[in-house]
């Protein structure tokens, strides 16, 4: 194999692996533990709204919801 075949064909796997892993990321994110996750977050911002502190309480929620993605996968 000559150095020009080597290196198309370590490109076309170097591709494909990235390729794999977008697809991966794009599932992952619309699997129905991810959803729960967002609709969670979106009910405990709308709670904020009466909190003493609302910023404070939406970046608690936000954090909660990537923990609980995190929890997903």
């Amino acid at each position: 194999m000559n150095r020009s075949m080597l290196l198309a064909a370590i490109a076309l796997s170097f591709s494909m692996i990235v390729a794999g892993a977008v697809s991966w990321a794009q599932i992952d994110e619309q699997s129905p533990c991810v959803e729960a996750c967002r609709e969670a977050e979106d009910q405990c911002v709308d709670v904020c709204d009466v909190h003493p502190n609302p910023v404070e309480c939406e970046e608690n929620c936000q954090e909660a919801a990537e923990d609980c993605i995190q929890e997903c996968r």
